[in-house]
């Protein structure tokens, strides 16, 4: 009883997230459903009375507007005429207004299905940076195009269908009522026992196989996610095989569930129609075998074509609602992965948001800084960067060196404001940036990380990220190309700038890649750009053509770089030297070859550079 509690109460979660507009769909199929249960209603209660007819029993009750001839004694033939006309009117009748809610049946589920889509989508993109330090992408995106749309199958359209089903089930069993014997009580409610049962039965197993699907559904969905964006190291490793294995044995282990979740809802039909039969069969001939009124059998014959009748037309109402509550039982492990989606709380601010200020009203005019910034990952106990004080000039180059793990990318995610202090601040021009400022702030930054991501899209959409063509400004992304030493080669194409680069690029060499990157972050003329790592696949003297054209586009834009080549930070105004989640020492670049023993045995191993700088080791 928990259980249904439980499922009831998260369906009602479900529906109070939906917009209005579709829950006001969902109460105008009611009338149509109500219209579907009079329409079989009238298709049995015809049903009894031409049969009363061509067997000679009388009909009781009359039937209203009995003057018409249809009750009247003498001339049968006519009645029968009558009966079998509004029968094939009443029938072509009642299959009409089925197909109609059928259709709004569908396309209401399929609405809906939008709707938690959408939803689930601005969710998730509204989240702050740390929601996917600590989620696998690839399952975001198995969930929200799977599981949802499975919810639309498994929750949503049978939900519908026990709504339509109730007024079905309910008039065909009060027509029965009403026109047949008192017997047929006992008979639909058997019927309806022999349900219930069958389903209690079966949804523990159809729960659990609910559960290893969305498991199993992942895992395979992860396996093809992997191997085809690591199709390089599998190609050159000759790792079909693992890959193959690994995808089939997942999938093979689901196909117990898959079959039986989707057997077992049609088995209540195909056991309870043979029980049906044998008790409607039971329930007319047995007491006329024991009191042997065999005159009798003839007047039973009406009787029991219209119970045989009426449970023909009860039967898949009766299948589809119950299949429908089973479903919404069974279902529960995948509503409430979709309610946990839809209802994601932790909403980040934007710029289109009440007391947000203008990326304008909080650009930096002196300087950028940190002031005692700790920093924790959600669910780790310790801090990956300390203590951290710096302050950057706008304008000047900053250049933040150091090992893997040493801090550099964390406390850069910090000062774009993609990561929120665990304590301390950050501080533009002595102001302390608060959570709403930071989407003004972001929208003065631009970031070039490690990874480069590129829509698969072309050349344009890819520079001018996320603008519509009417928006962007097409002489500023030649500008940005041309800062990025790529305006030849696309202006070479044929296409242009409406060039395709397939998906991630992988039309493109990395060095082509990772300059469309750059002019994207050119577009955007940041106050502050950061590059990540970002010239590492150019040649060097690509990169140092690159360096040159961010160094013309003027000391308004303060440009922080995180490198390993000393190429790249030779030139830097200060270098901060990252340890340990520390900064270890700063300095230019001469400073810091006399101060860090660390810094200066980095230097060594690159001697030609410090000979061109003139300095004595």
């Amino acid at each position: 009883m928990a259980y249904k509690s439980e499922t009831l109460k998260h369906l009602i979660r479900l529906l109070k997230v939906l917009p209005k507009r579709r829950r006001k769909s969902l109460l105008l199929l009611l009338p149509v459903a109500f219209v579907a249960g009079i329409s079989d209603f009238l298709v049995v209660a015809l049903v009894t009375r031409l049969l009363n007819v061509v067997v000679g029993v009388s009909n009781n009750p009359s039937i209203p507007y009995a003057q018409l001839g249809i009750d009247a004694p003498g001339n049968p033939q006519s009645k029968i005429f009558l009966l079998l006309c509004l029968y094939i009117i009443s029938v072509w009748l009642s299959a009409f207004i089925k197909l109609i809610l059928k259709g709004s049946q569908s396309r209401l589920k399929a609405k809906i299905w939008r709707d938690l889509s959408e939803i689930a989508h601005e969710k998730i993109l509204d989240q702050k940076y740390e929601y996917f330090l600590g989620t696998n992408n690839t399952d975001i995106s198995a969930t929200v195009l799977m599981n949802i749309s499975r919810v639309a199958d498994v929750v949503v359209l049978p939900l519908l269908q026990v709504i339509s089903g109730f007024f079905v089930v309910t008039f065909i069993s009060l027509g029965v009522l009403i026109i047949s014997k008192p017997i047929a009580l006992v008979l639909i409610f058997s019927l309806l026992i022999g349900y219930t049962s069958i389903s209690i039965l079966i949804t523990p197993f159809l729960k659990r196989a609910a559960i290893e699907r969305i498991k199993l559904e992942i895992k395979t969905n992860t396996v093809m996610s992997e191997s085809l964006r690591t199709i390089i190291d599998l190609q050159m490793t000759n790792s079909e095989k693992y890959f193959h294995n690994k995808y089939k044995d997942f999938g093979r282990s689901a196909i117990p569930y898959i079959w039986k979740a989707e057997a077992l809802p049609e088995a209540p039909r195909a056991l309870i129609e043979p029980l049906g039969i044998t008790l409607i069969f039971a329930a007319a001939f047995v007491p006329l075998i024991f009191t042997d009124k065999s005159a009798d059998i003839v007047k039973m014959i009406p009787f029991l074509a219209t119970i045989a009748f009426a449970s023909l037309k009860l039967t898949p109402p009766l299948q589809d609602t119950f299949r429908g509550i089973t479903s919404l039982r069974s279902s529960l492990p995948d509503l409430i992965v979709t309610l946990k989606l839809i209802g994601l709380k932790d909403k980040r601010y934007k710029l289109n948001d009440v007391n947000v200020p203008s990326p304008i009203g909080i650009s930096p005019r002196e300087f950028i800084k940190l002031k005692n910034l700790y920093y924790q990952y959600p669910n780790t106990k310790d801090f990956v960067i300390k203590n951290i004080n710096l302050t950057i000039k706008v304008g000047s180059r900053v250049a933040f060196v150091g090992k893997t793990g040493s801090g550099k990318t964390t406390t850069v995610n910090q000062l774009i404001g993609l990561l929120r202090p665990t304590k301390g601040e950050i501080e533009i021009d002595g102001i302390t940036v608060n959570d709403k400022e930071v989407p003004a702030w972001q929208a003065c930054c631009a970031y070039v990380p490690q990874t480069i991501t590129l829509l698969n899209s072309n050349v344009l959409e890819n520079v001018a990220y996320g603008l519509k063509e009417d928006q962007i400004d097409f002489e500023r992304v030649w500008e940005s190309l041309e800062i990025a030493k790529l305006a030849d080669l696309i202006s070479g194409y044929e296409k242009g700038l409406y060039t395709g680069i397939g998906e991630n690029g992988i039309k493109l060499s990395g060095g082509q890649r990772q300059r469309v990157v750059l002019a994207r972050a050119f577009y955007r003329k940041a106050k502050l750009l950061v590059l990540d790592e970002a010239t590492s696949a150019l040649d060097n003297k690509t990169e140092s053509e690159i360096m040159k054209s961010v160094e013309v586009l003027g000391r308004g834009c303060t440009t922080i770089v995180i490198a390993h080549r000393l190429s790249t930070v030779m030139n830097a105004d200060k270098i901060y030297e990252f340890e340990n989640g520390k900064i270890k020492d700063s300095g230019s670049f001469e400073e810091l070859v006399k101060s860090s023993e660390s810094f200066y045995e980095t230097v060594k191993a690159g001697k030609e550079l410090i000979n061109d700088k003139k300095i004595k080791i």
